[in-house]
């Protein structure tokens, strides 16, 4: 594998070691010419198949630049059509986009492709992975192939044959050693490139700064204490409106594990399912539901909640089209559709700001604007902070009122209702189906005695090791009165405190140093009672030629 390493200055890039320029192949040569270029984002990849393809191109070759069609992220950008120019950060290169077109024109292409040509592919993730098999194909013929940029799926389709690697690093922005995590800016565009080390101390930073934002604003100003919390994001020790955001999310993926068109839209590399929260507040859901493989938007009206929900999703490096508006006015400008919507505890405010009628039309937007699966969390008339302030309706707002909208609807082929109190959700919650579900998905990540496993295990890798935080939902197999969690850490990592939380409280926190450590916590679970852990580390670690962020290796974890 050859590596390029680049230095900034300002925008200029500087090429300090420079691979071999590709060679034209001989008449009749079969060789295989296909060099793929990896990196983190703005590390030079499109500087160095910019550079290869001007060299290319002195020679008197043909040279064509093909760009996907079928991603959000390509196509809403202005400047990506044929004809026109696809530059990068070194300021003194570019070239001519000549194609924009689905996985199987790009096909066609490679299959007509002439040897001694050139085709270039960057951003190619954008494409399927069966374009792999074409890559090989055309290359065999004679004609180079470059790629920029491939998927995770295309990388393993690559890694079963011969072909050229070019991985471009960048050093810290500490200057120390080599970027492993990138943290991107206002604009979304650059990120700046950090280290392991530099890149957890910058995002606590961040965080801690959102935090003190978050402390200081309205109506709790001064206090620990805001409505729901950061997907993701230690919240320890803050008090919290809605702390059963972790069990309502659950509910969401539980549903969209039983739909098999969104489970295909997951599984294929290009064509990602979509969602929006009505409502987002904070960007706990959207934000939860990008970090789950969805295109995810929010929309609500206030300004408050939409900066700290777009400053998270920034640092995350996830491009989450958040919306600062009135949710009907929003709903009534709608034009696309979405896989997945959710609307928790919004609508009855909308009632109680603009009439009922309002929040009618709302759901009337909701349920026909929803592909897939609609989630709908209502207030109910019968809570007090409600009963006195949607004074216009013709009848009491309850489950039944809900159920008996959305069946009025004729849009729903199943509807679920998840009652209050399970797995501690504090108000019923209403799945819609637009498509009838299959039966539970079986996920085995963990295989845990005592319960089985209605998610996959966000978190947890397959050599054992556990990340800054291992998610998973579960339900229980039985009466459940204790829970245990084994685990190691290297006898040099830091001592870190590990969390255990059960559908958002807190059962169990404890220091822990090197070695084998082990917890064993009383709990009271029903047989059938759906849970969320979470595992969370303070600290974690990246080991040498590894760039996972680790916090310690399951040995056990058991419910009994």
């Amino acid at each position: 594998m050859m590596e390029w390493s680049s230095g900034r200055s300002g925008l200029q890039l500087v090429k300090t070691e420079l691979c071999g320029n590709l060679r034209r192949p001989a008449d009749g040569e079969k060789d295989i010419t296909l060099r793929v270029y990896t990196g983190l984002p703005a590390s030079g990849k499109s500087s160095a198949i910019i550079s290869a393809s001007i060299e290319r191109k002195a020679l008197g070759d043909s040279v064509e630049l093909i760009l996907s069609n079928e991603h959000k992220e390509l196509t809403r950008r202005h400047n990506v059509r044929p004809g026109a120019f696809m530059g990068c950060r070194d300021n003194s290169l570019g070239m001519l986009i000549d194609h924009v077109v689905n996985t199987t024109d790009a096909k066609s292409i490679l299959a007509k492709a002439a040897p001694s040509t050139m085709l270039v592919f960057d951003e190619a993730q954008y494409f399927g992975a069966e374009i792999v098999d074409s890559w090989f194909e055309a290359s065999r013929r004679g004609v180079d192939i470059l790629v920029g940029t491939p998927s995770g799926a295309q990388l393993s389709l690559l890694g079963e044959q011969e072909f050229e690697h070019v991985h471009v690093s960048v050093p810290c922005a500490c200057g120390a050693v080599t970027s492993t995590h990138v943290i991107y800016n206002k604009d979304l565009v650059y990120p700046t490139h950090f280290c392991s080390r530099c890149y957890e101390e910058t995002m606590n930073q961040e965080i801690q700064q959102l935090l003190e934002v978050v402390k200081d604003a309205e109506p709790f100003p001064g206090d620990l204490h805001t409505y729901q919390p950061f997907y993701d994001i230690d919240m320890s020790g803050w008090k919290l409106v809605r702390n059963d955001c972790p069990s309502r999310i659950h509910i969401i993926l539980e549903a969209v594990s039983r739909c098999e068109s969104l489970q295909a839209k997951l599984a294929h590399s290009v064509k990602q399912p979509s969602f929006i929260d009505v409502g987002c507040c904070s960007g706990f859901f959207s934000d939860g539901m990008s970090s789950h493989g969805f295109a995810a938007a929010g929309v609500d009206v206030s300004a408050d909640f939409i900066q700290w929900a777009s400053r998270v999703a920034r640092s995350k490096g996830q491009d989450i089209r958040y919306t600062q508006e009135n949710a009907l006015t929003y709903l009534e400008k709608l034009e696309e559709k979405f896989d997945v919507i959710s609307t928790f505890a919004t609508i009855q405010w909308v009632m109680a700001q603009q009439g009922y009628e309002a929040g009618l039309k709302c759901f009337d937007h909701i349920f026909n604007k929803t592909n897939e699966i609609c989630v709908v969390e209502m207030g109910y008339t019968e809570e007090a902070i409600y009963k006195d302030k949607i004074l216009d309706r013709p009848v009491e707002i309850d489950r039944n009122w809900v159920i008996n909208l959305m069946k009025a609807s004729n849009l729903f082929d199943t509807i679920e209702v998840h009652p209050a109190g399970e797995a501690g959700i504090w108000r019923d919650i209403f799945v819609g189906f637009k498509h009838k579900p299959s039966s539970p998905q079986v996920f085995n990540d963990l295989d845990v005695p005592g319960v089985r496993q209605t998610s996959s295990a966000r978190g947890y890798f397959n050599d054992g090791w556990v990340g800054r935080n291992l998610d998973v939902g579960l339900v229980a197999t039985q009466d459940l009165s204790s829970m245990v969690l084994e685990g190691w850490r290297p006898d040099n990592a830091r001592s870190s405190t590990v969390a255990l939380t059960l559908s958002g409280t807190t059962i169990h926190e404890q220091e822990v140093g090197g070695g084998m450590f082990r917890f064993q916590v009383p709990v009271s679970i029903k047989e059938s009672e759906r849970l969320h852990l979470k595992v969370s580390n303070s600290n974690v670690f990246t080991p040498d030629n590894d760039a996972r962020q680790l916090g310690f290796v399951l040995r056990q974890l058991a419910f009994s």
